[in-house]
C-alpha cells in the first residue's frame, strides 16, 4: 500500500473524478483570515496571560526584597564578622516549625505566684428532728427501723410493746367515707325507673366493688397485726357503713353488701376469740355488738361468744 502524506485542515480537497483528473478545491481567503470578533477574544487572552505571568513576577521580586533586608539588618546587628546564615525562606518555615514544635503545653511554665484552684466548701447537714425524717418512711421502713434496733438491743423489745398504743382506725374510717360518697355521685342524674334498678346498678358496680375489697382487707389486717381491739373496733364502725350502702331491687346485686357482712363477722369472731382485754373492755363491746345485730343478724354469733367470756371473768 502505497504511503500517502497527511492534509493539512485547511488544505485544498481533491475528488477523484470518473474519468481519473483531479479537481481542486479552493477555499477562499475570506474564511482563512479571522473575524473582528475573534481577534478581540484571541487579544483578551493575551492580555490575561500577560497580566497573570506579571502578578507572579512581581511577587517573586517583593519576597526576595524582603528576605534580602531581612539579612542586612540582621548584619548590621551582628557586625560585620557575623557568622550567622542567610535567612532564606526554607529557614524561616524550619525556624516556625522549631518554634511550633517547642511550644510549651498547655498547664506548663506555671510560675508559683498562681493562685491555687478554690476548694469546694461542703456545707454541713443540718440536725433534723428524728419524728421529721419518720414521717417521709413508708410502713415497711418503720418496721425495719424498729426490728433492726430491738435486735441490737433486746432489752428494749419488752419496752416497745408496752409503748405499742391501739391502732387508730380513723383513717380506716376515712377511706370508707370517700369509697361510699363515690358509689352515691356514680348515680345517674336523670332516670326514668327506680333509682334501685338495674341500670342504676350498672353505672354504680365498679366502686361498690371498690368498698368492698377496702372494707375487708382494711380489718383482714389488723387481725393479722394480732390487734384484735383494733380489730373489733374497726368491725363496728364498719357495719354503720356497709348498712348506709344501696338496697337494690334485684337481691343478686346485694351480694357485695352480704359478702362485707360476713367477712367482719368472721373477724369480728376471730379478735374475740384470741384477744385477752379487761372485763370492762368486754362490756362495752357487748353493748355495741347488741346494736349491731339489730343491723345485720350476721354478728349475733359474736354475742353468744362475749356472753361466754363475760361468764368466764365474772
Amino acid at each position: 500500500m502505497a504511503y500517502s502524506p497527511r492534509r493539512s485542515a485547511l488544505s485544498a480537497i481533491s475528488t477523484p473524478q470518473p474519468s481519473g483528473t483531479l479537481n481542486t478545491v479552493i477555499i477562499p481567503e475570506s474564511i482563512l483570515t479571522p473575524s473582528p470578533e475573534e481577534e478581540i477574544i484571541q487579544q483578551r487572552s493575551r492580555c490575561r496571560r500577560a497580566a497573570a505571568q506579571a502578578s507572579r513576577q512581581q511577587i517573586k521580586f517583593i519576597t526576595r526584597e524582603f528576605l534580602s533586608d531581612d539579612v542586612d539588618e540582621d548584619d548590621d546587628l551582628m557586625g560585620e564578622d557575623n557568622d550567622t546564615p542567610i535567612r532564606t525562606a526554607k529557614t524561616v518555615c524550619q525556624a516556625t516549625r522549631k518554634r511550633l514544635v517547642l511550644s510549651p503545653k498547655k498547664g506548663e511554665g506555671k510560675t508559683a505566684s498562681t493562685q491555687p484552684k478554690r476548694q469546694r466548701v461542703h456545707r454541713k447537714k443540718k440536725a433534723v428532728p428524728l419524728a421529721t425524717e419518720l414521717q417521709g418512711l413508708t410502713q415497711a421502713q418503720l418496721i425495719d427501723i424498729i426490728e433492726e434496733v430491738a435486735s441490737k438491743h433486746p432489752e428494749l423489745e419488752q419496752e416497745i410493746r408496752e409503748s405499742i398504743p391501739t391502732p387508730d382506725i380513723k383513717p380506716l374510717e376515712d377511706k370508707l367515707n370517700y369509697l361510699q360518697r363515690n358509689i352515691f355521685k356514680s348515680f345517674p342524674n336523670t332516670r326514668w325507673g327506680s333509682s334501685r334498678d338495674s341500670f342504676c346498678y350498672r353505672r354504680v358496680r365498679t366502686h361498690l366493688e371498690a368498698f368492698k375489697k377496702t372494707c375487708i382487707e382494711q380489718g383482714r389486717t389488723l387481725v393479722h397485726s394480732q390487734a384484735y381491739e383494733g380489730a373489733i373496733n374497726y368491725v363496728l364502725m364498719a357495719w354503720n357503713y356497709i348498712e348506709d350502702n344501696p338496697n337494690w331491687d334485684d337481691p343478686s346485686h346485694n351480694n357485695s353488701k352480704y359478702q362485707c357482712f360476713k367477712n367482719l363477722a368472721s373477724q369480728c369472731m376471730t379478735s374475740l376469740k384470741k384477744s385477752t382485754l379487761e372485763k370492762e373492755k368486754y362490756r362495752d363491746f357487748k353493748e355495741r355488738i347488741e346494736e349491731a345485730v339489730g343491723i345485720n343478724d350476721e354478728i349475733e354469733p359474736c354475742l353468744t361468744q362475749i356472753n361466754k367470756i363475760l361468764d368466764k371473768l365474772q
